[in-house]
């Protein structure tokens, strides 16, 4: 089920997003039922928040305490709710962040502006200083690292207790643990040393040392400043639910989870696809209007800058298109397939990079693959809309070069939809930024130049 699906499908006791929103749109916000509303899911109401102001999400919350306060918050957007924690009562910040759960916490204490922060870490350090300490040593980490998604409250134990004496400490602290699917085992030093499933530790005999059936083989593990992505890489590779985090000497520092991970690969989708088409890529749709249009205005000057340039190709030949209109007629044609067939490649090509199935050095051998994806694609559409000029024209010359320039403008799409990813990956650039734009813009250039040069050859 899609995310939207869900957030708009009836639950037994809680409201759904329509039903929030009508109450916004009708002005009744304080009409809400507050029973209803705690049965209603923290994402669920996290979406309805980012709709208001913060007078009124801060109005919201009041209603809760500070541990479902913490649970709501959680589920917003980092930059969202770091502006919601700073307009809060000191005390009451200082409670919901202790809520959460570290990783957490962290995201929205490094989205703060310094003063905010200095001051709400502040009163964290007095109230909370294990907390504090926890999310100062999780700043220290890149935000895109896998010490930046990784909770250290886990679940860990000593290798020489008992299978009993490890049982008994799980019920007892199971409160302080996020998902325990891995139980760790670590020496005096809290270096890792094995691991073992719940459903180890259950069947096994009580006096057993956990020692004695944890798997020593272990497999999948992340350093903490690993980009991100790999760890979700590590994590569908192994089909693990977490993956435990370790410095260089093996010592145990925390673990990303599979929620932790579902989070990345929906940020990294959603950027990538965005980025593609030149829009920013943590942009949401009810972003304020003006901060949109600060990550969109740059790639549309991008855009038009390209259209200029293939706009002037066509003047270039405005004598040719005078004497034969049907260049004209055909000329966006020619353009908007190439684009596709470029867009096409683009999106494959941009995937496969982010997804790690191939890497810089593969670059010849895709691009070659992908200019003759569009050369084979481009004999049979060609020759489909030399056909249809044909039939519309009845000039066997003027379908030649339709399909001729067909067959090239979707080999070139080819080319540069492999070939525009590659060269931003090169310099250490997003793949996936702009590169629509870039792809438009060379087949577009290249269909007109092809199509009108052709013709002005042959034709004229």
């Amino acid at each position: 089920m899609s995310e939207q699906s869900t957030l708009d499908a009836p639950t037994e006791k809680g409201y759904d997003l329509h039903d929030l929103v009508v109450f916004l749109d009708e002005d009744r916000l304080s009409e809400i039922d507050f029973g209803k509303l705690k049965d209603t899911s923290p994402h669920t109401i996290a979406v309805f928040l980012d709709r208001l102001d913060v007078d009124n999400q801060r109005a919201i919350l009041r209603r809760f305490d500070a541990e479902s306060a913490s649970e709501i918050i959680a589920e917003m957007e980092s930059e969202d709710a770091a502006e919601l924690v700073s307009e809060m009562r000191e005390q009451r910040a200082i409670n919901v962040l202790h809520e959460m759960d570290p990783d957490d916490a962290a995201d929205i204490v490094g989205e703060l502006e310094q003063e905010d922060r200095d001051r709400l870490m502040e009163g964290l350090q007095k109230s909370q200083p294990e907390t504090a300490e926890t999310v100062r040593e999780l700043l220290e980490y890149p935000p895109d690292s896998a010490g930046g998604i990784m909770n250290p409250n886990v679940a860990a134990l000593d290798e020489n207790i008992t299978v009993d004496e490890a049982i008994e400490y799980i019920r007892k602290t199971e409160d302080d643990y996020e998902n325990v699917h891995y139980i760790y085992v670590v020496d005096a030093d809290n270096v890792l040393r094995g691991v073992l499933s719940m459903r180890d530790l259950v069947l096994a005999r009580k006096n057993v040392p956990v020692r004695e059936i944890m798997h020593t083989d272990l497999i999948g593990l992340a350093g903490p400043m690993m980009d991100r992505s790999v760890v979700a890489q590590i994590m569908a590779d192994t089909n693990f639910h977490a993956i435990p985090v370790v410095d260089g000497d093996g010592r145990l520092l925390g673990v990303v989870t599979h929620d932790d991970i579902m989070d990345v690969i929906r940020e990294e989708s959603t950027e990538d696809m965005q980025r593609l088409a030149g829009a920013g890529g943590d942009e949401a749709i009810m972003d304020n209007i003006f901060e949109s249009l600060r990550q969109r205005s740059p790639w549309l000057v991008v855009n038009l800058a390209t259209a200029f340039v293939a706009s002037s190709v066509v003047g270039v030949f405005q004598d040719q298109i005078s004497h034969l209109a049907l260049l004209a007629v055909f000329m966006p044609i020619i353009a908007g397939i190439g684009g596709n067939t470029g867009t096409q490649t683009l999106a494959v090509t941009v995937r496969s990079l982010g997804m790690g199935e191939i890497g810089l050095f593969d670059a010849p051998k895709v691009c070659l693959r992908e200019s003759l994806k569009g050369f084979i694609n481009g004999i049979v559409i060609g020759a489909l809309a030399a056909l249809i000029a044909l039939i519309f024209t009845r000039r066997f010359d003027f379908a030649a070069v339709v399909w001729l320039a067909m067959l090239l403008n979707m080999t070139l799409g080819g080319l540069v939809g492999s070939l525009i990813p590659f060269t931003l990956a090169r310099f250490k650039l997003d793949p996936a930024s702009g590169s629509s734009i870039f792809t438009t813009g060379f087949t577009d250039t290249g269909g007109f130049l092809i199509f009108l040069g052709l013709g002005s050859c042959f034709l004229l």
